[in-house]
């Protein structure tokens, strides 16, 4: 227990040594705090032989960088699609040269040479034994354990830096920050057969009406009229996230199409490999439906499924930044990259919201240089990432990374007539990022509407998810030769994100620029082209959770699309010009490229999300540490 835990180190010593005395000048950063609720501390074992950190230097132009996505992303401004360059985000998130040459010189004269890991040099890795790292840090690193998960990790309770080092520096991680490790929870069925095919010139009205028992790719096509005709731009591109060695099996996916989409005679994916990340083996559900459905929806649209492997550099976001800096670093990353695995975000917000708003705004830069990013917004209503009833009685609990205002989430529909909010769609408002301007008339409309219902139990000033909702229960896929049907945002990320492809495409044949952060495009004139979802709710947390409602709300964000109306919205606000420094809409794509990890280049910028960071009410539930971890939707 965390007590037995607390006593034994108050009485025993400590195994990996005191801190050396030379620390008059040490500034502490993390005063000595008391191990989170969840974790305990383990004596008695073996210590990793070398720890990995990595250093966030202090942000050079953030603000620029974000006012830069949202010109390039607002069809009312005159820059709207001209996207930059990859040098040109860079040189706007390079730290201060004084940064850089501060924080390096004080490693060298420690005998420890600093490698660059993301693409601005904004974040620094180094990799040092634990009795070093005590000395250099002032601090007493040992074992922790996740008692739920029995997952062991090397933390600080506190650290310190150098007065003329910490000035420069936003964080060092991972130090006294507890996120706990990955949990994975699938919700499955065996089915016997996939709908029926989708019918030629079929319109919302005509669905098949097996639709409404089970999905397929043709019920997805009649529902929100997207269409089946191949995409033909070779610089279309689509990424789909996979961790925890998740398999998108070539054979499951051939063997789904000859059932759901017998018209697609190429249906075949790439896979890029970042962190030792294979994609060998049975396939696993997770990654089965989001290559199903991607390469099942975005016919003929390139596919890469980038998998992260567990030997990553970025502790215990499991792969996230390391997937992130490795996509930023590439000439031609993406133009959609769709995400189904998230964190609760009350860890972050409680101890580190700095390490989600370097996250966040690592996002921004591929969302300046033309790539549209969407995650999962998680499957637990208001209780997070999954169902939860620990939080009942205190404040709801936000998801992130959906919670970052510089992506789009997506949330979860059922049904056909009508189509109301799937319950466990997650939804609300974030503890860390401010709402963004682009969605402010939207959610204070809904707050409006929402009176005192749930009043105090979340941040009123926070930015509100989901953006948007699709289909999310009984999608039928694949996996080991049997089909199974699965309910989750998991399902509904990829979906819109397969509608997003097929949209570029029909920029990019057209000569004009992909969507790239499609936010401020979807708060504005894309209004007109989603079907408005008003029933439903999603429970959690001893309520009901948020109700659906006319306009945005924070089930279904503003609703599910209409193919044929969004290409008419986009089709008539996309600039016909491109920037030709950019390089969004170029011979794209990690498709076809079987890359190895390449995470491990810059320094850091540190965690001012562009101001966005809310001040409003934290999470209340003490302990809601212990719940949170990266999760397959």
């Amino acid at each position: 227990m965390v007590a037995a835990g607390l006593l034994l180190l108050s009485l025993l010593p400590l195994a990996l040594g005191r801190p050396s005395s030379e620390s008059a000048s040490m500034v502490v950063r993390s005063p000595q705090k008391p191990i989170p609720a969840g974790f305990g501390h383990r004596l008695q074992t073996t210590q990793p032989a070398i720890l990995k950190f990595v250093l966030a230097l202090k942000p050079g132009n953030t603000s620029g960088l974000i006012q830069s996505l949202l010109d390039v992303s607002d069809p009312a401004s005159s820059k709207y699609g001209q996207h930059l360059s990859k040098a040109e985000v860079d040189q706007l998130v390079a730290p201060p040269a004084e940064s850089v040459q501060t924080v390096t010189n004080w490693l060298k004269n420690n005998g420890i040479e600093a490698e660059t890991y993301s693409s601005a040099g904004d974040l620094l890795r180094i990799q040092i034994p634990p009795e070093q790292a005590n000395t250099l840090f002032n601090a007493n690193f040992s074992t922790y354990v996740h008692e739920k998960t029995n997952t062991t990790m090397v933390r600080t309770l506190s650290y310190s830096l150098p007065a003329d080092v910490s000035e420069h520096l936003a964080f060092v991680y991972p130090t006294d920050q507890f996120i706990p490790p990955p949990t994975r929870k699938a919700e499955v069925r065996i089915v016997e057969r996939l709908p029926a095919k989708k019918r030629s010139g079929s319109k919302r009205a005509d669905i098949p009406a097996q639709c409404a028992q089970a999905i397929s790719p043709a019920c997805l096509q009649a529902i929100y009229n997207i269409p089946a005709t191949p995409a033909t731009n070779p610089g279309n591109s689509l990424g789909v996230s996979g961790f925890d060695n998740e398999v998108a099996n070539p054979d499951d996916l051939k063997d789904f199409l000859s059932k759901a989409r017998p018209d697609i005679t190429n249906g075949t994916f790439a896979v890029q490999s970042i962190d030792g990340g294979t994609d060998n083996g049975q396939g696993t559900t997770e990654a089965s439906l989001d290559i199903q459905y991607t390469v099942g929806v975005a016919t003929n649209v390139p596919v890469t499924f980038i998998s992260v492997g567990e030997n990553t550099n970025d502790g215990a976001l499991d792969g996230f930044l390391d997937i992130i800096t490795t996509l930023t670093k590439q000439d031609n990353p993406p133009l959609v990259l769709t995400t189904s695995f998230g964190f609760d975000e009350t860890p972050f917000s409680e101890q580190a919201p700095e390490l989600a708003e370097t996250l966040c705004n690592a996002y921004a830069q591929l969302g300046a240089r033309g790539t549209s990013i969407l995650f999962a917004s998680g499957d637990g209503g208001v209780s997070g990432s999954q169902a939860d009833d620990s939080c009942d009685g205190s404040a709801f609990i936000p998801t992130f990374p959906a919670t970052c205002p510089y992506l789009t989430a997506v949330g979860s529909t059922q049904g056909i007539n009508p189509e109301t909010a799937a319950e466990f769609s997650a939804g609300g408002f974030s503890n860390i990022f401010a709402r963004p301007d682009y969605q402010s008339d939207a959610v204070d409309s809904y707050l409006q509407t929402l009176g005192n219902t749930n009043q105090g139990l979340f941040n009123t000033t926070g930015r509100g998810y989901p953006d948007v909702s699709t289909q999310g229960v009984q999608f039928v896929i694949e996996t080991a030769g049997q089909l199974q049907g699965v309910d989750g945002t998991s399902a509904s990320s990829p979906t819109f994100a397969s509608v997003v492809a097929l949209l570029n495409d029909q920029l990019l044949n057209a000569g004009q620029s992909p969507l790239g952060f499609l936010n401020p495009l979807l708060y504005s004139k894309g209004v007109a082209a989603l079907n408005d979802i008003t029933s439903g709710s999603n429970p959690g947390c001893g309520t009901q959770g948020f109700p659906a409602a006319a306009g945005w709300d924070a089930v279904t964000g503003l609703g599910t699309p209409d193919f044929q109306k969004l290409l008419s919205v986009v089709s008539g606000g996309a600039s016909a010009t491109q920037n030709s420094t950019a390089t969004s809409g170029a011979a794209q794509a990690p498709a076809g490229q079987n890359s190895t990890d390449t995470a491990g280049a810059g320094q850091a910028q540190g965690g001012a999300a562009g101001g966005q960071a809310a001040k409003g009410k934290k999470g209340k539930a003490s302990g809601k540490a212990s719940k949170t971890a990266k999760r397959a939707f």
